[in-house]
């Protein structure tokens, strides 16, 4: 078994804490275990990829080969473009990002699980979807329209304030900030979609379309709580209104997983494949990485990686979370 760790050294407010890690990795390999490692620090977006790739193809097929993404969701996203098409590879988290939204699918005690590089050398792996859209492969989910707009307004927003130590601090307030950003963009809000879902039409005007691997989002938040990923489907949202202020009102029901009280504005679908289209260019942010097209297909594919996490921590089933009417209270509690 050989172990890749791939840093983002962006992902660091101090350089302390990044050659703390790396210590860490070096005492794990030197002393306690030794196996075959290597360390790869990121130079920029999407460098990692074809490290990763030539990394896998000069080891032997029979041989496993843990790929550890240290850093965020950038960086995890560049280490699952980089190793999915091997059979022989399998890939896991070391949570220093700005959200960490696959970890936390796991409960609230796993971000500090996943940061013990002991955690994980000879954890168990299991079988994980994960979305195809284009070119790219995701783990959690795709947002197209006015979460994809708020996604790059709160991307600008980190790499303005990247060398400030308070930023990871400011997260939630960035992203609302963000958000009411995109609010104002008028396109953006009243864009017309053409929709193929499973064969089924879902053509129409929304302001967003969110595709869910999982179900949470953004450091705190749940928008989409009945979304596992394990279970071979695609959890779509589809939010549709023309007034802004419909908006506003119900957008912290949204991020809660409170959709289900505002029926007239979401639809909630279960899906295998959806091809969305628009005449105007699309708005999408693919696990925080950010691109605009006017034509998408995205497809699940089941247990399409190999996930190694530390024994005893599985995925926990957030279903809880979502909204119930009182009178489905009333009916569960029999009061």
């Amino acid at each position: 078994m050989r172990h890749l760790f791939v840093i983002n050294p962006h992902s660091f407010s101090t350089p302390g804490v990044m050659k703390q890690i790396q210590m860490d990795i070096e005492n794990c390999f030197t002393t306690e275990h030794k196996m075959d490692y290597k360390i790869y620090l990121s130079r920029y977006s999407r460098d990692a990829i074809a490290v990763i790739h030539r990394y896998i193809s000069d080891c032997p097929n029979d041989e496993i080969v843990r790929i550890y993404a240290v850093g965020g969701e950038d960086i995890l996203f560049d280490c699952l473009n980089g190793m999915v098409n091997f059979s022989n590879a399998e890939l896991t988290s070391v949570p220093y990002g700005k959200t960490n939204d696959f970890v936390r699918i796991f409960g609230p005690a796993a971000v500090p699980a996943f940061r013990e590089i002991k955690n994980l050398i000879n954890a168990p792996s299991r079988p994980v979807d994960i979305i195809h859209c284009g070119g790219n492969y995701a783990l959690v989910e795709v947002c197209i329209g006015m979460v994809g707009q708020a996604v790059v307004h709160a991307n600008a927003l980190f790499r303005r304030f990247s060398k400030k130590r308070w930023v990871h601090l400011f997260v939630p307030y960035i992203y609302t900030v963000s958000g009411l950003k995109a609010l104002l963009n008028d396109e953006v809000m009243r864009q017309q979609y053409s929709v193929l879902m499973d064969g089924e039409d879902m053509s129409g005007d929304y302001f967003s379309i969110h595709v869910s691997n999982g179900p949470c989002d953004g450091r705190t938040l749940v928008p989409s709580p009945y979304a596992v990923p394990d279970d071979g489907m695609l959890d779509v949202i589809f939010a549709n209104t023309r007034r802004k202020l419909d908006v506003a009102r119900v957008i912290r029901d949204y991020t809660k997983g409170w959709f289900e009280k505002h029926h007239k504005i979401f639809k909630y679908k279960r899906c295998r494949e959806i091809e969305v289209k628009s005449d105007v260019s699309m708005c999408v942010a693919m696990d925080g990485e950010t691109f605009y097209a006017q034509e998408l297909k995205i497809v699940i594919i089941p247990g399409g990686i190999k996930f190694f996490a530390p024994e005893g921590l599985n995925f926990v089933d957030y279903s809880h979370r979502a909204y119930k009417s009182p009178d489905k209270v009333k009916q569960d509690t029999g009061k």
